[in-house]
C-alpha cells in the first residue's frame, strides 16, 4: 500500500494538464517530419553555355567555353535528369558594340533553373572571350534567337 501512496503524485504529475501534453507531443512530431522530410542533394553538372544578342557585324573567337560545370541544391525530387537536361548558361552580348576582350561572371541570373534548384557556384566562375568584327573566316558558337 505504501508503493501505491508513492506513486499516486508521480501519476498525477503525468496527468495533469494531459490535453496539452499530447498537443505538444503532437506538434513535436509534425515539426521534425517537416524538418527532415526531403533529404537535400548536391549536384554537379557540365551545361552548354549559349550566347545570345550577338550583334551581326561581331563574332566570338578564339575558342569561347562551350559548357561550365555548376553546383546546384535541391531536393531529391527537383534534382533529377529530366530537370536538369534542361539547365543552361544564357549570355547576353546585348551590349557588346565593340572588339576586345569580354568577361561575364557566371550567376543565378544568366542560369535557367526548375524552381526548387538553386545555384551555389560555376566552375569558371566567369566566362572570358574574345570579340573580334565578323568575318566569313570567323567561326560561329551557338546562340538563342529572341
Amino acid at each position: 500500500m505504501e508503493a501505491r501512496r508513492a506513486m499516486m503524485p508521480v501519476w498525477r504529475v503525468l496527468t495533469q494538464n494531459l490535453a496539452w501534453k499530447l498537443v505538444s507531443v503532437a506538434l513535436a512530431v509534425v515539426l521534425w517530419i517537416f524538418v527532415e522530410g526531403e533529404p537535400e542533394l548536391v549536384a554537379v553538372e557540365t551545361v552548354p553555355v549559349f550566347y545570345r544578342n550577338v550583334e551581326p557585324n561581331l563574332a566570338l573567337v578564339s575558342n569561347p567555353p562551350a559548357s561550365v560545370r555548376l553546383e546546384l541544391h535541391g531536393t531529391t525530387d527537383v534534382l533529377n535528369r529530366e530537370n536538369l537536361s534542361n539547365v543552361a548558361l544564357q549570355v547576353d552580348l546585348a551590349g557588346v558594340r565593340e572588339p576586345g576582350e569580354q568577361v561575364f561572371p557566371v550567376s543565378r541570373a544568366n542560369v535557367n533553373l526548375t524552381v526548387g534548384v538553386s545555384f551555389v557556384r560555376s566552375d569558371p566562375p566567369a566566362i572570358t572571350f574574345h570579340v573580334d568584327r565578323a568575318s566569313e573566316s570567323n567561326k560561329r558558337y551557338p546562340s538563342l534567337k529572341e
